[in-house]
């Protein structure tokens, strides 16, 4: 009975650790992207001032700026997701080398490497797909049932929505409700 406790209080345990790090991650992810948006307008103020000095030049030194600017956005997304990934990777793969951790817990711990993986996998295909539909850059983020997508973009209409809903929809088998879709363009 007893061992039965601490095997459920060591699932609950690596359970709430790996929320505590999806929570972490949002948190820090939405830090990241307000210092983004702040450098950025930075970064669009120099640019437009020095494209103000060629005029010859200055529609494609805005756009090729915009482009660079959104892709680091973008870049930074993926990164911040994939260093609290490995985090969390690391955190149950130590779970899984213990060698006083308990085969229950171990397995359950394997399952959420597993399941990490998968999630993992399923966010790269996505992106690339949506990426295919014709869209400059996209991050797709997976917890919980739920898709966060956000799509480099000025603005979205209805059909580029339902496409990606599409998308998405198919490769996760999630409703339309769980599929949440945001445009960024910088």
């Amino acid at each position: 009975m007893m061992y039965l406790k601490k095997k459920s209080i060591a699932i609950a345990s690596l359970v709430l650790l790996i929320a505590i790090a999806f929570v972490i991650n949002y948190s820090y992810q939405n830090g990241i992207n307000k210092n983004a948006s702040s450098k950025s307008n930075d970064l669009n103020t120099q640019l437009i001032d020095k494209s103000q000095a060629s005029s010859s030049t200055s529609s494609n030194n805005q756009s090729e700026a915009t482009t660079v600017l959104s892709s680091g956005l973008f870049s930074s997304y993926r990164q911040d997701r994939d260093v609290n990934r490995s985090r969390s990777l690391e955190a149950l793969q130590e779970i899984v080398n213990n060698k006083n951790t308990s085969q229950e817990t171990r397995d359950e711990a394997q399952k959420q490497i597993i399941k990490l993986t998968e999630t993992n996998q399923k966010e790269l295909i996505l992106e690339n797909l949506i990426k295919a539909k014709g869209f400059q850059d996209a991050i797709v983020l997976i917890d919980n049932n739920t898709a966060n997508v956000i799509v480099q973009a000025d603005k979205l209409s209805e059909d580029e929505v339902a496409k990606i809903q599409d998308v998405v929809s198919q490769q996760t088998g999630f409703p339309l409700d769980n599929i949440k879709i945001m445009n960024r363009m910088n």
